[in-house]
């Protein structure tokens, strides 16, 4: 068979690079939890009066919990679709917001949610990889 694959062999290790994708999104969400609970909690809920959503304090407690819990469930591999749908509904809502109001979330960029979007999205059709509770079988 010929390949035009680079590195043919490596192909066998699919799973890794899927479990790589999915530990490092989730510890992004862990450490998106941890800022927004610990850190930044009074400036995401003013965030969350700016944008009109009443109330703030139950907005903010939605995020900040999804993140959370998402994060923890992509980083140990349980449930990896719901929280990639979780994740990447957050991150699209996130990518409109910075569209329509840019100095609404001033610490990261577009593209930065984009790519998230676009990572948790993947899940759902790559699966959760290696060393996963969700292991395809």
């Amino acid at each position: 068979m010929h390949t035009v694959s680079l590195f043919p062999s490596l192909l066998d290790y699919q799973m890794l690079g899927v479990f790589l994708l999915r530990v490092t999104l989730g510890l992004i969400f862990v450490y998106f939890w941890y800022e927004k609970v610990f850190r930044q909690r009074a400036e995401r809920i003013h965030f969350f009066e700016k944008l009109g959503m009443k109330p703030a304090v139950l907005y903010f407690a939605l995020t900040a919990y999804t993140e959370g819990i998402a994060g923890v469930l992509l980083v140990v591999g349980l449930w990896t679709q719901g929280a990639a749908i979780a994740t990447g509904t957050l991150m699209l809502l996130a990518s409109i917001v910075k569209f329509f109001k840019p100095n609404a979330l001033p610490r990261n960029t577009l593209e930065f949610y984009i790519i998230l979007a676009v990572v948790s999205f993947s899940l759902l059709f790559l699966g959760a990889g290696a060393f996963a509770f969700d292991l395809s079988l």
